[in-house]
């Protein structure tokens, strides 16, 4: 079974942005606590910080909006552009995945008629 895979990274001098961080920032939509989203990644904690620093770093924007702990437990929410980045990002995975897919099928022809391992039925 036959099928391309391309997996969407966007760089400066070094990575950006990628499926990495965008799921991350996707996990801490839901949670709201790095500790929660880096755990349901299976990421350690100080890796989810390293990442997220190093895109706002890059990007010259922030993605979170950060609330320290104390009495009520620190928390962080994604900022408007964090969002934006996360939806931004998707759109543009989806279209490279469907542009790949038609070229696999014009220049591998003889492969392309069998099913997708990957989709959903």
């Amino acid at each position: 079974m036959f099928h391309p895979y391309v997996q969407l990274k966007i760089y400066n001098e070094e990575l950006v942005c990628g499926p990495g961080l965008v799921t991350l920032l996707e996990f801490l939509r839901g949670t709201d606590s790095m500790k929660e989203a880096c755990a349901e990644m299976g990421m350690s904690y100080s890796k989810g910080w390293k990442i997220v620093n190093r895109a706002e770093r890059e990007l010259g924007y922030d993605l979170l909006v950060r609330q320290h702990g104390g009495s009520q437990g620190g928390k962080c929410g994604l900022t408007g552009k964090g969002e934006s980045l996360i939806t931004r990002f998707r759109q543009m995975e989806q279209k490279v995945n469907e542009q790949t897919k038609a070229a696999f099928e014009e220049y591998f022809p003889e492969y392309s008629s069998q099913p997708d391992p990957h989709k959903r039925i």
